[in-house]
């Protein structure tokens, strides 16, 4: 009795974080020495799960969860047995192992069925929707978050549903909904202070700061972060500490105090690879890419984009795995190597004691031996010369493969895109895997400012100057504060001459670009160009503005770019695009040049469909045009609708 009374007092104590960690850590772990193999060495084994794991010991966590498990099922406990299949699977989730933590998590709920238990009913509900979210399921995550809030409602369980809540705000959050996650969070937020879950409210100060970032109001995320930030502190939760640290550290990035944005993001990185999370390592070195980019270390910049990726797409199983599995292979190689020498060896003992009589067939074996040998080293040269240009062809084909993740990510995302410019289509068709070509977007206040770009070159070296050019639209943006048109390219050009200018080589290298400003509410544009011109189509007229004759980059006769400015009708369309299109060869002998007029004759003849079936019809057209000539070129159009 003694005992279970104790057993309960440190399961008490695991359920209120205000208590230090590591006291109930000792206490479990003292409690566990002196149990029986029964139900309560069960209770003693899972709490000491959840505490490790809230602790960030994952590997000692889970190794407690197994064993809780095992004992459960010798014990045929099934209450044990499905709190032990949650603690692991949480422990999975925190690791980033999605498939695996589902997995436990439907094994869990089953038997919570089994049993009746609705209050682990609706846990289930409530992890197996975290983990459709974490896997970019939504609409599977919002069903199972609301059958969880329908049970947890019903069993009037306030903790549980504040927590049900918050989970149904982050599925909106992930779904860029934030005015309806802002709604949630802030219900999560006066449920957890009316119930004193300060866990709760620290959670919730977070989640709301993470839609202050979003919606660009950085002061108040800030405070924000940093009073969910104490509260962790105060409570000993590093997941939260960590999330926090990095939170900040962007955050200060967006208001230029960069050596405290450094400072936070390290920390937060330092504590994420200390509890081997890697959700939050992939965040932190996102902050730091960001970070170094805003600086103008581009190599920084690019080292921790790169640690980025391989944490993203989880590769460092892989790569372990490969390296093992060549170890093995050389083993193996050695081993049988050795094997055949000393046969070798073996044979030519035997040979010396046939005798002389066999000399001249020995002789003649010889000979024959000696030419096969170098016949066999001549292919066995020409075989390892084979495998090393296909080596390097591959080495060079995931270079590239990988230059196009890191290309990939500067574009905005489609559903980003439709977000903001709802009726609108991109036709992107890179000539090789990647592109000099890129398309660009960022929103500032009332405007959406949008971009058809294509820099010098196509592939690999293309692809780097897009990347140069791509900062320098941000920082004008961002940094400086700009949303006029003209002035962007001025100061675009302006910080891609000065980084061109560092290198000891004479770069020519630059872009042409077609952007626009667009106010929905006034339903006004500014553009400006270089060298691409806009197409606006009004009353069935395709009407050209030409853009200045002169590029982003180095120019013997530079000046400032002209800002033209238009108040737009409903339905009319703005055509923005690089040359690729135009300049497609093909036609019924393959060496006809569409040309601008027959592009442009082309965008007419497509008014009577919608604009995203207008992307589908022009890219069906240049391909059908082109057949088995090769593309010449990247290809971007881009058209909106007002």
């Amino acid at each position: 009795m003694k005992k279970t009374i104790l057993l309960l007092i440190i399961l008490n104590l695991v359920q209120h974080p205000t208590f230090a960690q590591n006291k109930k850590l000792d206490s479990l772990k003292a409690v566990l020495g002196t149990e029986n193999e029964d139900t309560n060495k069960v209770n003693t084994l899972t709490a000491l799960s959840w505490t490790l794991s809230h602790l960030g010991n994952l590997n000692e966590s889970i190794q407690y969860g197994k064993d809780a498990l095992s004992l459960s099922e010798k014990l045929s406990f099934k209450k044990g047995i499905g709190n032990a299949y949650k603690n692991i699977g949480i422990v999975y989730r925190l690791q980033g192992n999605y498939p695996e933590a589902l997995k436990t998590f439907l094994i869990c709920f089953k038997i919570r069925e089994e049993t009746g238990d609705k209050k682990g009913i609706a846990d289930c509900y409530s992890k197996i929707g975290m983990i459709y979210m974490l896997l970019g399921n939504y609409s599977e995550s919002l069903k199972n978050h609301f059958a969880g809030l329908k049970i947890r409602t019903e069993i009037n369980d306030k903790e549980d549903i504040a927590n049900s809540i918050n989970n149904i705000g982050n599925v909106y959050s992930n779904q860029a909904n934030y005015a309806e996650a802002l709604k949630y969070y802030l219900t999560f937020l006066k449920l957890s202070e009316e119930i004193g879950d300060k866990q709760g409210v620290a959670y919730a100060y977070s989640n709301i700061g993470e839609v202050n970032i979003v919606q660009k109001n950085y002061e108040e995320a800030l405070k924000n972060n940093l009073a969910s930030l104490k509260i962790a502190e105060e409570l000993g939760e590093k997941y939260i500490i960590a999330g926090n640290y990095i939170s900040i550290g962007i955050l200060n990035i967006k208001l230029h105090k960069f050596e405290e944005a450094k400072k936070y993001l390290y920390d937060g990185l330092s504590l994420s690879k200390e509890m081997g999370n890697k959700d939050d390592i992939k965040r932190s070195y996102s902050g730091l890419s960001a970070l170094d980019s805003v600086q103008g270390n581009f190599k920084e910049a690019y080292d921790d984009y790169k640690f980025y990726i391989i944490y993203r797409d989880s590769l460092i199983n892989e790569e372990a795995t490969k390296k093992t599995i060549q170890t093995q292979m050389n083993y193996e190689f050695e081993k049988k190597e050795s094997l055949s020498k000393a046969e070798s060896k073996k044979q030519k003992l035997i040979i010396v004691f046939i005798g002389l009589g066999l000399l001249i067939v020995l002789v003649f074996a010889g000979f024959i031996f000696r030419s096969l040998r170098i016949r066999n080293k001549q292919n066995k040269i020409i075989v390892e010369q084979k495998i090393m240009v296909e080596e390097k062809q591959k080495e060079i084909l995931d270079s590239i493969e990988y230059a196009l993740r890191i290309q990939t990510a500067i574009l905005p995302p489609k559903k980003i895109v439709k977000q903001y410019l709802e009726n609108s289509f991109i036709l992107y068709k890179p000539k090789d895997i990647v592109a000099g070509d890129f398309y660009w977007m960022e929103t500032t206040d009332d405007l959406v400012l949008f971009a058809a770009c294509d820099c010098t070159g196509h592939g690999v070296p293309g692809a780097m100057v897009s990347v140069v050019c791509h900062n320098a639209l941000n920082r004008a943006v961002k940094e400086f504060g700009l949303t006029q048109p003209a002035a962007i390219l001025d100061k675009t050009a302006e910080i891609v001459i000065e980084n061109f200018s560092k290198s000891e080589e004479d770069i020519k290298d630059g872009m042409d670009i077609s952007l626009c400003a667009y106010n929905a509410k006034t339903k006004t544009i500014q553009w400006a160009g270089a060298n691409n011109p806009l197409w606006l189509l009004q009353n069935g007229e395709l009407i050209e503005t030409k853009a200045d004759k002169q590029p982003i980059g180095m120019n013997e006769n530079s000046k400032p770019f002209t800002n033209h400015k238009f108040t737009l009708q409903k339905g009319e369309i703005i055509y923005l695009f690089t040359d690729g299109f135009a300049d497609q060869f093909g036609g019924e002998t393959g060496q006809k040049k569409l040309t601008k007029k027959r592009f442009k004759d082309l965008i007419l003849s497509i008014q009577n469909i919608t604009l995203q079936e207008q992307g589908i019809a022009l890219d069906k057209f240049i391909t059908e045009y082109r057949k088995e000539v090769e593309q010449i070129d990247d290809i971007l159009v881009m058209g909106v609708k007002v």
